[in-house]
Parts: C-alpha cells; sequence; structure tokens
C-alpha cells in the first residue's frame, strides 16, 4: 500500500468513526438533507470548479451531482473496513474519485447521484473521501432565485384547492372563433402582464415568448395552462438564469438529468418549458385514476421531491417540510389564478 492510499484509508477510517452516516437514518434522502445542513458544503458543477474550491481552502465538504461511471475495490483494508473507489462523469465531461465503502455497493453504473465528499489527506490530485450519498431524482428541487422576488399575499388559511370543485387539471379546448365585432381577450398580452409584475426585468419580447411557449405546450401535452404558469412562479420566478443550489436550471428548474431523459436542453427557453410541462404531464398521468384535486397535489409533489419519494410515502405527499410549502404554494396559486379568471 502506497503512502497516498494508507493516508486516504485514515482519512476514510477517521470519518467513518466520528461522521454521523446519512444511510442511519430511516429515509436516506432526510438522512442526506441532514448531512448537507450539518456541513454545509460547496456546490461544484465541474472538475474545475472543484480544484478551485479546493485551492482555496475555505470549504472543509463539496458536493458534487454526477453519473456513476465505475466502481473498485482495493486489495486491502484498514482495520477490517473494506475500501471501495467510485468514479463519478460530472455535468461538465470530467470524472471523480471517491473513497468509500460498502455504502456504495448498491449502485450500478449509469445511476445518478447527489454526493458530499471532503478531500482525502494528503492526496493532492484531487481524489475524495466520500460522506453520504442519495439518488439525485430523489432530492427535493431547492430553488435559490438570483434575487429576492416580490412580495406575496399570505395564502388563505383554508384549503387551497376545494376537493369538490377544483380547477380542471387539463387543458381547456381551444377558445372558438369569436363573431365579428366581438371583444376577445388577449391571452398573451393578459398573461405577459402577470409575468411581467412577478419579474419586471424581462423584456416584453422575454415574456411574450415565455408566455406563448407556455400555452403552446400545455395544449401538447393536455395540462391546464394556469397550473404551469403557477409552478413557474415557485419555481423559478420567471428567471430563464436561475440556477438552483442543487443544480436545477431555467424557469421550470429542469435537472440535468431529467432534462437529458427527457431530451431537452434546460439552457433553452423554449426547451426547459417543454421538458418542464411534459415532465408534470408525466406526473399527472401516473394519478390518472384519482380525483383531479389528488392528481393536482400528487403530480405537484413528484415534481418537486421525485416521484420516487411519493411512491415511499405510499402516494401521498411525503413527510418533507420543503415539498409540502411548494405544493401548497403552487396549488394557492392555481386556485386564485382560476378563481380570477384568467383566460
Amino acid at each position: 500500500m502506497t503512502w497516498r492510499s494508507l493516508l486516504a484509508c485514515i482519512a476514510f477510517s477517521l470519518f467513518a468513526l466520528l461522521a454521523p452516516v446519512a444511510g442511519a437514518y430511516e429515509d436516506p434522502v432526510a438522512g442526506y438533507l441532514a448531512e448537507r445542513e450539518r456541513l454545509v458544503p460547496a456546490a461544484v458543477a465541474s472538475r474545475a470548479a472543484l480544484q478551485q474550491v479546493l485551492a482555496t481552502g475555505d470549504f472543509a465538504h463539496v458536493e458534487l451531482v454526477g453519473d456513476v461511471s465505475g466502481k473498485a475495490s482495493a486489495a486491502a483494508s484498514l482495520e477490517g473496513l473494506p475500501q471501495r473507489t467510485l468514479m463519478l462523469t460530472l455535468d461538465d465531461g470530467s470524472y471523480v474519485a471517491l473513497q468509500a465503502g460498502t455504502e456504495i455497493d448498491e449502485l450500478q453504473v449509469g445511476h445518478r447521484v447527489a454526493v458530499i465528499a471532503t478531500p482525502a489527506v494528503g492526496v493532492s490530485h484531487g481524489d475524495l473521501v466520500l460522506e453520504a450519498w442519495v439518488y439525485e431524482w430523489d432530492l427535493p428541487r431547492e430553488v435559490e432565485p438570483v434575487e429576492e422576488p416580490p412580495p406575496v399575499p399570505q395564502a388563505p388559511p383554508q384549503t387551497p384547492v376545494s376537493p369538490t370543485a377544483p380547477p380542471s387539471v387539463t387543458a381547456a379546448p381551444p377558445m372558438p372563433r369569436p363573431a365579428a365585432g366581438t371583444p376577445q381577450v388577449d391571452a398573451v398580452q393578459t398573461w405577459k402582464a402577470w409575468v411581467l409584475e412577478l419579474n419586471p426585468k424581462l423584456s416584453d419580447e422575454q415574456a411574450a415568448n415565455i408566455v406563448r411557449w407556455v400555452l403552446y405546450y400545455s395544449q401538447q401535452y393536455d395540462v391546464n395552462h394556469k397550473l404551469i404558469f403557477a409552478l413557474i412562479k415557485w419555481e423559478s420566478w420567471y428567471s430563464p438564469s436561475c440556477v438552483s443550489h442543487a443544480g436545477a436550471i431555467g424557469l421550470m428548474q429542469l435537472m440535468p438529468g431529467t432534462a437529458r431523459y427527457l431530451g431537452v436542453n434546460p439552457r433553452n427557453v423554449q426547451q426547459n418549458i417543454e421538458g418542464g410541462v411534459h415532465y408534470l404531464s408525466e406526473q399527472l398521468g401516473t394519478y390518472a385514476g384519482r380525483s383531479n384535486y389528488e392528481r393536482v397535489i400528487l403530480a405537484l409533489a413528484c415534481y418537486n421531491a421525485g416521484p420516487n419519494a411519493v411512491k415511499r410515502a405510499g402516494h401521498a405527499v411525503p413527510n418533507i417540510t420543503e415539498t409540502q410549502r411548494y405544493v401548497k404554494k403552487v396549488s394557492t396559486t392555481f386556485y386564485e389564478l382560476h378563481q380570477a379568471g384568467m383566460p
């Protein structure tokens, strides 16, 4: 065993003994989020960014998201602790190596994971020691708007969406052509004004294009466009450049892995909106046999926390504070837009 491998083993042993392990939690997502809150890692998305963070010495821990590209077992271990090496490919195509234990044995090549790690002691080329991991698609979407959004009126205390008379979740049929001389509500102009109230930094052209794509793809994927407008409000406050702490991108906060699955470029406004509407449509379809109210609530929970989290909760909203708040906020706005008679 080389001195570098020995030091990496020692570092792994110390962290295994002293640090709480995310896997010790009954809910692995809750464990991972607890570790993130405790360790406050620096989020990095590329090998170059990782090297920059490590060079500053300001952060003892880092968080990365990537695809498992390989695993290996070491021939020797320290004090009976099995050693593993986990290789991750980051979104920029670079890779990182992480020293780990048997907690990674269930991972397979191609799995997309989020990891929290610390630099291996004495290793200069950037190898890391794994402290916690979770499947990326199970993580709730955490939005950090680029700037503080405008104040929002307090939601009413009652249930935001009435189970007895909720807005329809499916797209409304196309409006019939009015007779000559009949005044017509310009839906694009009405929604553009609403969007600009939320994000006045958009140009008129940007806001109009966003509105047109929302209306178009909502019709194409058979989703009520008011639900999409409400969702984008709470995902990104209509900021096309919004990127969350977890790496979610754009207006509808698509994770890179989700965008790849949907075949869209999340940095392209049109494709971002198409991908988000398509994804929400899939979640609504999952619960097609439920009431309209349940479909809305559960689809929103899937969009925020991931379908697996909703499934583990018994096909109910998971007991995750951020997700419960998200579902209430989006469904409240959806209901308010319906009540306001928005076109």
